[in-house]
């Protein structure tokens, strides 16, 4: 997985447009990190050392191919271009979404309000979210059990779960945090 990771991250930096992910990768990119947190605690102290330097590169690796891509998204929205969405991953289709509304409402000269306004519409959807705290498993407002949360995990929860962890300082929208 270290070797696909790094090859999507080096593929999108050098590539203008977007490339195709799979929908489920940051899903399975964040198992991976957490299979290497785990290996982190080896009793052999080099060995551990090791893991640590492999998990910090690869946690770099993540952050900076999440900003590539966003960077792309937003440059496409800018430039008022459709985006093929069957390039994105799930995470990354909430966002495009939420993005291409704001940007269409400023540019038809419709102001925005702060984050929490973005949550309160009525239908059922998903929104990406980082954790600042960590949470125990939670059950959806669909009924799904979600969790458990480690500080920094991002994840997609229907939008009243994700609103009411907004609201108790658990966690960011993610697509308005600094990565």
């Amino acid at each position: 997985m270290y070797e696909k990771i790094y090859s999507v991250w080096e593929k999108e930096q050098k590539e203008e447009s977007l490339q195709k992910l799979q929908a489920n990768f940051y899903i399975e990119a964040k198992k991976f990190l957490e299979e290497i947190k785990l290996d982190k605690n080896e009793s052999d102290p080099l060995a551990s050392k090791l893991v640590k330097k492999e998990y910090d590169i690869l946690y770099l690796i993540l952050n900076d191919l999440i900003n590539i891509r966003l960077e792309k998204i937003l440059r496409n929205i800018h430039a008022k271009k459709e985006l093929n969405t069957e390039k994105l991953t799930q995470e990354e289709k909430v966002v495009y979404e939420h993005l291409k509304n704001a940007f269409s409402q400023l540019f038809n000269g419709k102001s925005l309000s702060p984050e929490i306004r973005v949550i309160e519409e009525k239908d059922e959807t998903f929104i990406p979210i980082r954790f600042l705290k960590q949470i125990p498993a939670i059950v959806g407002s669909d009924m799904k059990i979600y969790g458990p949360f480690q500080v920094e995990d991002i994840a997609t929860l229907p939008r009243e779960n994700a609103k009411a962890l907004i609201l108790k300082n658990a966690a960011k929208l993610l697509f308005f945090q600094q990565i």
